[in-house]
């Protein structure tokens, strides 16, 4: 197996940054007992693409998913800088079926409230059939605005302007798992959603995402370590159905980038 080398390493007292051959880049966060670091800089990074978002077209875009990664943008609240009537939440994945439905609209709705969100800015997953979800939740993108939604000219797919992911020590994200099918269909996918096999619920293809303006993906546990390695370190990250995470690329324009602790970057090669 081919290893990717780091182009290069800009380091800080605080962090680093790590930009690879292929163009994506890995931000490690030193820690603190004390302070969120890494929620932080998720935070401060949402705030930065949401403001040029706004100031260049009128509005930002942006998919969640829940936990962990939400959670921290309702500290955007006490800020004050961001004008929250001009940004709209997505969502890249979405429980759709039985008692579990609504689940990520659910566990981000005090976030939402914090950030005094109109309610109309916040675009729900129906509560579906799985297969009927994804293609109402498709076209409600494909009929946003432009300045609310792009559209991907190399992939025909709506293009959001941040897709915020969370990440497993499996290499899923969203609700792309492993070898799955909402997985094994990219790259080259033309749907932007899929139903996501055995989750009762919908997902973000690997292809809109990719086809998205800038992604951050979560991966600061020291569980996942060994993933990171692969996901970044491993030349044929790109079309590893193995590992999803590895799958998001650049190949469409994306700035992607991953959000690393010390400890989940501590088997990166060359570092």
């Amino acid at each position: 197996m081919m290893i990717l080398t780091p182009l290069f390493l800009l380091a800080t007292v605080a962090n680093a940054l790590v930009v690879l051959p292929d163009g994506r880049r890995a931000h490690i966060i030193k820690n603190d007992i004390l302070l969120d670091a890494v929620g932080d800089f998720i935070v401060d990074r949402v705030e930065q693409l949401a403001n040029e978002a706004i100031s260049s077209k009128g509005a930002f875009s942006m998919s969640i998913g829940s936990g962990t990664t939400v959670k921290p943008l309702a500290l955007l609240a006490g800020r004050g800088t961001v004008d929250f009537s001009k940004v709209h939440i997505f969502f890249g994945n979405e429980r759709t079926e039985g008692e579990a439905a609504g689940k990520c609209f659910n566990s981000g709705a005090d976030v939402f409230a914090a950030l005094n969100l109109p309610e109309s800015n916040v675009h729900r997953v129906p509560e579906l059939p799985s297969t009927e979800a994804a293609i109402i939740y498709e076209k409600t993108l494909r009929e946003m605005p432009c300045e609310v939604v792009g559209n991907c000219d190399s992939t025909n797919l709506p293009s959001l302007d941040l897709c915020l992911l969370g990440s497993g020590a499996d290499g899923h994200c969203a609700s792309l798992y492993p070898d799955s099918t909402q997985v094994v269909c990219s790259p080259g996918c033309s749907s932007a959603y899929l139903p996501a096999e055995g989750k009762g619920g919908i997902t973000a293809s690997i292809d809109m995402i990719n086809s998205a303006r800038n992604v951050l993906i979560s991966a600061a546990k020291a569980s996942q370590a060994d993933m990171c390695r692969k996901c970044l370190g491993w030349s044929n990250a790109a079309t590893n159905c193995k590992l999803p995470a590895g799958m998001i690329s650049t190949s469409e324009g994306a700035v992607v980038e991953w959000v690393l602790s010390e400890e989940s970057a501590a088997d990166l090669p060359a570092l």
